[in-house]
Order: C-alpha cells, then sequence, then structure tokens
C-alpha cells in the first residue's frame, strides 16, 4: 500500500475498511474538555465504522448516490468527520458549508457547487431551509447522530458505475472569499489522503507517533487544516482529532490541559492573543509538546516558546495543495518567517515580475510535484472555473499567489500575499510586515494593513486599527503612533492614513476581509480616520 512519496490506488472507503480494523478501539475523534473528567462526545474507530454502515443505508434510502454532491453545515463537532467519511465511502462529495455565513453567501455555494442534499443541525435549520426550499434541494436534519429527512431530493438519480476511484472527488471546498467570489477547490480521495500522508511522514520535530498523539485543533472544519490535513494525519496514524468548536483566548490551555493534547494547530493570530493573557497553571502542566501552524508574527515567536515552553513550528499550504512545507527541524529558524524547504515530493521555485528565478530576493513562489507529474497530489482545478485554473497553472507549474524570498540553501521565507503587496510609487510594500510593527507598539490590541488609492503614488497604505484604550481614538495619538513607526521602518511604509476602529471584518478562521475594510470605513462614516500623509511627507526630510 505504501510507497515513497504517496499512498497510490487508494481511495477513502480503502483505507476506512483497513484502518477500522487496525485500530479498532483506538479513539479517532473527540470535542474538547475544558475540566478534568468532563463528559465529553468520543468516537473509537470501531464507533465512526458503525456509524459509516448507518449513513450509508440512509443515503442510499433517500437516493442519494456516487458523483452526488453534498453540503454539510453543522458547525466545528467531530461528528462532522463521520458523516464526511460516509459521504466518501459511498463515493458522495462533500461540500462543507461556513456556518458564519450569510444566507445569500450560502445560496452562491449551494447553486455554485450544484450540490443535490443538505445536511443541517436544527441550529442552522431556519438558515438553510428557505435555500433547500427555493433551489429544490434535499434536506435532512442530524441530530444526536441520526438523519431524519425534512424534504425530498428533486430527482431519483441512478448512478450505474458504482466503482470508486482515487481520482473521484471527496470534497469541494470554497475559498474563503477574503478578495471577491470564493472559488471551488475540487479535491479528489488521492489527494486528501496523502495530505494527511505527507504530514505523517516528517521527521524532526513532527515525527508523529502512531497510537500516541492527540491533535487538538481549533480551526473551521470546513477549511483544509482541520478538514483534511490533521485529521488524514490522526486517521493514518491511529490517533486522535480533537475538534474544538472555536479557538477561545480564555478556554485554550485548559483545552489543552484536560483533552491531554500533545500537539495543536495554529494561527499566527492566535499568539500574541495567547500572550496577553495572565499566567495560569494549565500553560505548562500539560502534555503538549509541539504547536504546529502558520503566520506568527516575528517580534513573538520566540517569546511565545519561552513562556510556553513547546516549540512552534511554522509551514506553508493552501486549499490547492496542502502537502505542507515545514520548518520542522531542530535547527529550525525562529522568528525570520521560515516556513522550511520542500522534500521530493515538490519543486519549489521564486520567481520576479519578468518570470525570472531569484535568490534572496522577493518574489512569486511557484510549486509543482515535478516535471513529468506537475500536478500529481494537488487540487483538480476550480469548479465550473477553467480559465482560473489554467490561469494558476501557467508553465505547468502552479503559481500561488504568495511573495517570499529563497535562500541559497533552499529555505523559503513568507513575506506576504500578493494581493496583499501595496504598491507605492513603485514600491513593493508588505501589508504583513507593518501590521506585525504596529503589534509591537504598546497600545495596539489588532490591525490589519490594506493598500488606499492615491492620485500620485497609485497606492498609499491604510493602518485599521483597534486600540487597547479607546480614550486614545484621536489625531494625536495617530501621529504619536507613526512617529514611533519612523524608528522602527523606513519611512515610506509608514501608513499615511490611520483609521480606530471598534473590530475588522474576518472570517470563521481569523482571516481579516480586506476588501471589507473600505467599506467598513465608509460605514463608520469616516470617524476616527486621520489623513497623516503630510505627517508622513515631513518624516522624510
Amino acid at each position: 500500500m505504501k510507497s515513497k512519496l504517496f499512498l497510490e490506488n487508494n481511495t477513502i472507503k480503502d483505507i476506512s475498511n483497513l484502518l477500522f480494523k487496525k485500530f479498532k478501539n483506538n479513539i479517532l475523534l473527540e470535542s474538547s474538555r475544558k475540566k478534568h473528567n468532563q463528559s465529553i462526545n468520543s468516537y473509537s474507530f470501531n464507533d465512526v465504522s458503525n456509524y459509516v454502515d448507518i449513513y450509508s443505508n440512509y443515503f442510499k434510502k433517500i437516493n442519494i448516490n456516487r458523483k452526488d454532491r453534498v453540503a454539510i453545515i453543522v458547525g466545528n463537532i467531530p461528528e462532522f468527520f463521520i458523516l464526511k467519511i460516509a459521504l466518501n465511502y459511498n463515493g458522495i462529495s462533500c461540500v462543507p458549508l461556513n456556518y458564519e455565513l450569510n444566507i445569500s453567501e450560502l445560496k452562491y455555494i449551494i447553486d455554485h457547487s450544484k450540490t443535490r442534499h443538505l445536511i443541517c443541525t436544527k441550529q442552522y435549520l431556519d438558515k438553510i431551509k428557505d435555500i433547500s426550499n427555493g433551489k429544490q434541494v434535499g434536506l435532512s436534519i442530524f441530530n444526536k447522530n441520526k438523519l431524519t429527512l425534512i424534504i425530498e431530493n428533486n430527482k431519483i438519480k441512478n448512478n450505474n458505475d458504482k466503482f470508486l476511484k482515487p481520482t473521484d472527488e471527496a470534497s469541494l471546498i470554497y475559498t474563503s472569499g477574503t478578495t471577491g467570489k470564493p472559488k471551488g477547490c475540487i479535491l479528489s480521495h488521492f489527494y486528501e489522503i496523502n495530505a494527511g500522508y505527507s504530514y505523517t511522514l516528517k521527521k524532526g520535530l513532527i515525527s508523529i507517533k502512531y497510537s500516541k498523539e492527540k491533535i487538538y485543533n481549533c480551526l473551521p472544519v470546513h477549511h483544509v487544516n482541520a478538514g483534511i490535513l490533521s485529521f488524514y494525519a490522526a486517521f493514518l496514524t491511529g490517533n486522535t482529532q480533537i475538534q474544538a468548536k472555536r479557538f477561545s483566548v480564555s478556554s485554550f490551555w485548559k483545552e489543552i490541559k484536560y483533552s491531554n493534547a500533545t500537539i495543536f494547530h495554529y494561527l499566527g493570530v492566535m499568539v500574541p492573543l495567547l500572550l496577553k493573557q495572565k499566567k495560569i497553571k494549565e500553560e505548562k502542566n500539560n502534555n503538549l509538546r509541539l504547536g504546529i501552524g502558520a503566520g506568527i508574527e516575528p517580534h513573538f515567536h520566540n517569546i511565545f516558546e519561552e513562556r510556553f515552553k513547546v516549540p512552534m513550528v511554522e509551514l506553508w499550504g493552501m486549499t490547492e495543495m496542502v502537502r505542507c512545507i515545514f520548518d520542522h527541524k531542530k535547527s529550525r529558524k525562529i522568528g525570520k518567517r521560515c516556513f522550511g524547504k520542500p522534500d521530493d515530493s515538490l519543486e519549489t521555485r521564486v520567481i520576479n515580475s519578468s518570470g525570472k528565478s531569484v535568490l534572496n530576493e522577493e518574489g512569486e513562489l511557484i510549486i509543482r510535484q515535478s516535471k513529468s507529474t506537475p500536478k500529481k497530489g494537488f487540487f483538480d482545478g476550480y469548479f465550473r472555473d477553467k480559465a482560473a485554473t489554467n490561469k494558476a497553472w501557467k508553465n505547468n507549474w502552479f503559481h500561488t499567489g504568495d511573495i517570499v524570498k529563497k535562500d541559497k540553501k533552499g529555505y523559503l521565507y513568507f513575506v506576504d500575499r500578493k494581493k496583499n503587496i501595496i504598491r507605492r510609487s513603485g514600491e513593493n510594500i508588505s501589508a504583513v510586515e507593518i501590521e506585525a510593527t504596529l503589534l509591537s507598539l504598546e497600545g495596539i490590541k489588532n490591525v490589519a494593513v490594506c493598500a488606499y488609492p492615491h492620485e500620485i503614488y497609485e497606492e498609499e497604505v491604510l493602518a485599521c486599527i483597534i486600540l487597547k484604550n479607546n480614550k486614545n481614538k484621536n489625531v494625536k495619538y495617530a501621529k504619536s503612533i507613526l512617529n514611533n513607526l519612523n524608528k522602527k521602518m523606513t519611512y515610506f511604509k509608514l501608513p499615511a492614513y490611520i483609521h480606530f476602529t471598534d473590530s475588522l471584518p474576518i472570517t470563521s478562521s481569523q482571516k481579516i476581509m480586506k476588501k471589507d475594510l473600505l467599506k467598513k470605513i465608509k460605514e463608520d462614516k469616516n470617524r476616527n480616520f486621520y489623513d497623516l500623509s503630510e505627517l508622513k511627507r515631513k518624516l522624510n526630510t
């Protein structure tokens, strides 16, 4: 079954049948525990196998067949994965829905994906029922591990081809849509299995041990990090995924402690929030050995590790390809935005605007599996969008849209998303760099930086800032921020505009929706918006 770099010729049904027997009594899925001996939902491999049989019979009964799509909106609960395996086991594709989306956003995904049936919990029924009726899509309620049919499917569809293939679609995952309409990424059985398998192959600090790890993930199940990467790593190694409902800064360390987590997955935004909390006994007296994630601001990386005594391994991955690159060696580069270098299953280049490969210079990261099989292990394209797929796969290299640097030894350093680069008077400015510097200032709680249209410079720097003390929402404090920044970074990177706000528009995975920042300023009726362009010019003299 194993090869050096990939698990070949297996469907999710194939590996499920093998793993259900091999790890029968091991716990595969749990909800998080906030205190000792708290009652939680817990499922062994055998429990999951039994539910897969029950749900498989249900799907047959309501005429859901191979190659149909079923959307799931149940929140971040362990039971999501049981439903997903049951769907994939029967050759049905899973369309995971973000429960925080509004009705129009959900309608778009359901319509665009050609979803045939919806599964939701009672708490989302009001939001979903109208969509289901309007679209003539079937609807089932999921409650206490039982499925109940509410609306029948509009047509009985018989698919005579019942032979599953590794190339069959397992999921259609929509990107977060931080800019424009979300795109649906087609992910095959082969893709999903090998995302987890690649993770299990990593040595160094990662070195996942069979039947001994408990991976805590508080990220959304409708994204690849929790929904595929960590889950399949746990599944393939007889381990447990602890699926938390959400990231809670106040209960995080208690959940780590009392859930007996050994590994946790993070986003960089979690780090400064945890550092600002008062010390509690659970943050050290636990079984945690490793954090794995992306986006730690360099200033906080070493501080976090020193306080909490846990190595934080940075990675790079995306929905289109989540066989991640990790900076997982013991000699990793802390506080440098380094995410390591690829293994033999991936080739990388960093190219400038002319398409030329560069070293120690900022450029776009492009990737492929190999020259002969460039797309192996990648997504199968954007659903119903060949133009976007072809654009991303220019010259058989996948263009990631990430700006990075590559050193002479092949190590990669994240700079920013290409779309987050501010182009000011010929200079490329990283929004992430400015955000990190702003967050290092004492009075700032959170921040988002984006481009602001400018008649002369094309774009200028806009900083939307949440302050620790709202009494400081004034032009005097805004100017003091600029003066402090001037001591830390070059003139042209300084914000010309500062907007003080009480909140930032974010997705469920805590990504800031930068397309909505200018809209938010208008909604705030330009209150607490300060034009500091004249001061910025003076600071250049």
